[in-house]
């Protein structure tokens, strides 16, 4: 009788499988920036259903990039733009003013809700 152990198998796939997405998690495609600071959104529009829009004005695509974060409840969405230092940015940067456009998908109807700023205090920034 040929014993073959599918257990083995299982279990090494299992373990293949782990990795991969412990690895794909990190990879994300998400850059950490350092020296991050909260930057003000000029204006914002409601572009689609369920999307706003936000207008920054941001420093050298080189040296900087921007992300965001929203709390939504009960009719409400608040949003921060936080501009960092990318990681491998050059030590010395153009002082250039670049607009910037950034979407936010949102749960409730876009143009049912209330739009803010999302107080600094709830904003964890990387030093």
């Amino acid at each position: 009788m040929i014993k073959w152990p599918p257990r083995q198998i299982g279990r090494g796939l299992t373990v293949l499988l782990s990795v991969i997405v412990m690895l794909w998690g990190c990879s994300n495609g998400k850059t950490t920036l350092h020296s991050e600071k909260l930057i003000n959104w000029t204006q914002y529009e409601v572009t689609d259903s369920h999307e706003l829009t936000f207008t920054v004005i941001t420093g050298d695509p080189k040296c900087f990039k921007l992300r965001t974060v929203t709390k939504e409840t009960d009719g409400r969405i608040e949003v921060a733009v936080i501009e960092g230092v990318l990681p491998n940015a050059p030590q010395h940067c153009t002082a250039v003013g670049r607009i910037e456009k950034l979407i936010v998908k949102t749960e409730a109807p876009a143009l049912e809700l209330d739009v803010h700023v999302l107080p600094a205090e709830e904003v964890q920034l990387n030093p």
